[in-house]
């Protein structure tokens, strides 16, 4: 009998899924960091509350149909592609931005740090948990669906905190808030990780599953910047850099 070929091994889109996700990301931090100095925007929209609600409804919308109709746009001329991409990247991340207020710079530096800590993180724990065969895996159906409702979830989570007035309530709900995106962006990496996660047969699967996973992940470092910041205010430090970086290197030679 003649031995049966095997079957070609399918190409792992895991590597070019994380380099959307990150360029992405990177992007969306610099908008962050700009956004906050702009004393004007943060003034217009603090007087009007509204507008960030008609935001996370334009976000939740335009999620929404991308998703939907990402088997259409892909099929699409590349101008129609990088339109309908680029329009539910800056919608989803001026959604959740809230530039509103302004958080310290010590909060955005160690929240960029966490958020890259956890995408190590969730590395290392799916290549381990695909080699066992054991861990924290979904479906491709489940993924993309709590993708876009923890997205949504702590999107909502952050415009009403916006508003709260006392940081008692509000770092405990920022922090349940950026516990539930810490796990599930390595339930995220595992899965993606999975046998068939990705469908072959549909050009660019992976920058879909890139966008949808840095969703999770801007949600996610968003959700360190808030919660840090409260937690520095509820404690009542102060957190200007310079006093900070004068506190560890000089402090013995002011005294």
């Amino acid at each position: 009998m003649l031995r049966e070929n095997p079957p070609p091994r399918q190409k792992s889109w895991v590597g070019p899924t994380y380099r959307v996700t990150i360029i992405m990301l990177v992007i969306g931090q610099i908008q962050v960091s700009v956004a906050m100095e702009i004393t004007p925007l943060k003034e217009f929209l603090a007087d009007r509350y509204y507008l960030s609600l008609v935001q996370f409804v334009v976000s939740f919308l335009s999620i929404q149909l991308y998703g939907f109709f990402y088997h259409i746009i892909v099929k699409k001329p590349m101008w129609v592609r990088l339109l309908a991409g680029l329009w539910t990247y800056e919608v989803n991340t001026m959604s959740i931005m809230k530039p509103a207020k302004r958080a310290p710079y010590i909060s955005l530096i160690l929240s960029i740090f966490l958020t890259f800590l956890m995408m190590i993180i969730s590395v290392i724990y799916g290549n381990s948990a695909i080699k066992h065969k054991k861990g924290l895996f979904t479906t491709r159906h489940k993924v993309i669906l709590w993708s876009e409702r923890i997205f949504v979830l702590t999107c909502f989570g952050i415009i009403v905190c916006a508003e709260m007035k006392r940081v008692i309530i509000e770092f405990p709900t920022l922090l349940v808030y950026t516990i539930l995106s810490s796990v599930f962006v390595i339930v995220f990496g595992a899965s993606m990780r999975k046998p068939n996660f990705y469908r072959q047969e549909s050009t660019g699967d992976y920058i879909l599953i890139g966008q949808l996973y840095y969703l999770n992940f801007f949600a996610l470092y968003m959700g360190y910047v808030w919660t840090t910041a409260s937690f520095i205010e509820l404690m009542g430090w102060r957190a200007d850099i310079h006093d900070i970086f004068v506190y560890l290197f000089y402090r013995k030679n002011i005294e």
